[in-house]
């Protein structure tokens, strides 16, 4: 059975660089890519009317970011699998995506934020890396 690989997107060039090292690895050890973008519907601020209609424009947004990524790299759909999905926490939807998926390997980006912006941002590399249950690569770019 051949080994996958999830490889988190969000279209930052930390991600596209990860994409690139993926591929490489992919390549070398015959695994299947699967590309995941996580929309995030986690706002600050409550959302009245129009939750939908923002929410759908993210996800067109991504489709079109998704398709100009694997044009980009001169991936056809075959070579890789992408998936969308919707949640709260993108560290968390990307464990438990490798988890349902059986991943051998996360291998995803960094923004490389220090002090301050990741004090209230985060960093969602460092939380998967904390809980998935699979290897996580951590590429810089």
């Amino acid at each position: 059975m051949a080994k996958t690989y999830l490889v988190p997107v969000d279209f930052s060039r930390g991600s596209e660089a990860a994409l690139d090292r993926a591929l490489k690895l992919a390549k070398e050890d015959r695994a299947k890519l699967v590309l995941l973008h996580v929309i995030s519907i986690n706002f600050a601020f409550p959302l009245q009317a129009g939750f939908t209609d923002i929410i759908e424009i993210m996800e067109e947004n991504a489709k079109k970011n998704l398709r100009s990524l694997l044009r980009r790299k001169r991936l056809r759909p075959g070579q890789v699998r992408s998936l969308l999905v919707r949640g709260i926490s993108p560290a968390d939807d990307i464990s438990a995506m490798a988890k349902k998926l059986r991943a051998a390997m996360i291998i995803m980006g960094s923004h490389g934020r220090t002090g301050f912006k990741r004090l209230m941002i985060g960093s969602v590399a460092e939380r998967t890396l904390r809980q998935a249950q699979c290897p996580v690569l951590i590429v810089k770019k």
